[in-house]
């Protein structure tokens, strides 16, 4: 018998995670929550919902391939109709731009799980940060094939640098009118419908600066060793951070009352670093036997795949003969025996 006296914390969630995942597991194993009501683990919808851009991706990417005109038009089309489908729910529902959790202004739907399942997990309202991110893809490789680069002038450089920074800036801070319950419908409407693409094309250009030479300082940062280890510990730090998280809260008395800002950086300190602490474990134990074992199970046999490759006069020209440094070199004619 299970005895618990967390459930009785108000910090426990609604759904008694104890309970959802006997019966709702297999949606997690499937990738498959992101399209339920995602009741087992829910931080795990973004998995899901991965899982399901990585297999629509080859649509995008063989039709570029074969016909990058159309395949950027679907694209295109794909951003887009995923933008309207975004306002079409909003408006039906009253929903805010984006999830809002606890502080929802009273223009808005209350309801903010209700939220969380209809619009904000599910993969169509969300596709397009990752097209963009495939479209990068594709020029990119395209600029690694070409055998001379052209050279960017500095206008082009800064003018990058300041539509992206604003493109960022927006994406991230453009809810303040929603956080302040402002009367702006088409605001919210358009903010709501393109801020997460739009903070992706600004992020695209960071990768192409740093990918094309023109990140400077940031791109020697970004690309500096320490975050090698952290970096391999995200997923399972991820698939894991919410346990320490809530775990956390229950030891603590609540409600929580933080008299200054320090007190809340550290307490969010202390549970990043307990993720990365189970995380790491986790990492250990199971993602990387499993890489491992997918690395053996798929690399090919090298040696199956090595061809002879003959030797040419030159080549034998240089070897030294049997014979002594002062006799003359063999030539592979002289070599082969005479056929009478």
């Amino acid at each position: 018998m299970r005895v618990s006296v967390t459930h009785y914390h108000p910090m426990w969630p609604p759904t008694d995670p104890a309970v959802q995942c006997p019966k709702h597991w297999i949606e997690n194993i499937l990738f498959i929550n992101s399209l339920t009501d995602n009741r087992c683990m829910p931080w795990t919808w973004y998995i899901g919902t991965e899982f399901i851009f990585y297999l629509l991706a080859p649509i995008f990417l063989l039709t570029l391939r074969r016909n990058p005109s159309l395949g950027l038009g679907i694209s295109v089309a794909t951003i887009v109709v995923s933008a309207v489908l975004n306002v079409i729910c909003m408006l039906i529902y009253n929903f805010p731009p984006t999830q809002l959790l606890w502080k929802q202004p009273a223009n808005f739907n209350p309801d903010f799980i209700l939220h969380h399942l209809v619009i904000y997990i599910k993969p169509w309202y969300r596709i397009g940060p990752y097209i963009v991110g495939i479209l990068l893809g594709y020029h990119l490789a395209g600029y690694q094939a070409q055998t001379q680069k052209k050279s960017r002038s500095l206008r082009f450089v800064l003018t990058g640098w300041a539509i992206a920074g604003a493109m960022l800036f927006w994406g991230l801070f453009g809810v303040y009118p929603a956080l302040q319950g402002w009367d702006w419908p088409i605001y919210h409407i358009v903010y709501g419908a393109t801020h997460r693409t739009v903070f992706a094309l600004g992020l695209s250009w960071l990768i192409y600066a740093c990918h094309t030479g023109l990140g400077g300082p940031l791109n020697s940062f970004l690309s500096s060793r320490f975050f090698l280890p952290l970096s391999s510990l995200s997923y399972s730090v991820y698939l894991i951070h919410m346990i320490p998280v809530v775990f956390t809260y229950l030891i603590v008395p609540f409600p929580l009352h933080f008299t200054a800002k320090w007190r809340y950086f550290i307490h969010c300190f202390i549970q990043l670093c307990i993720s990365y602490v189970f995380g790491t474990q986790c990492t250990l134990m199971a993602e990387l036997p499993v890489l491992n074992i997918e690395r053996i199970l798929l690399t090919r046999d090298r040696k199956a795949t090595l061809k002879p490759v003959p030797q040419n006069d030159c080549e034998l020209q240089l070897k030294p003969t049997e014979e002594g440094k002062g006799s003359a070199p063999t030539s592979p004619r002289a070599m082969s025996p005479n056929k009478t």
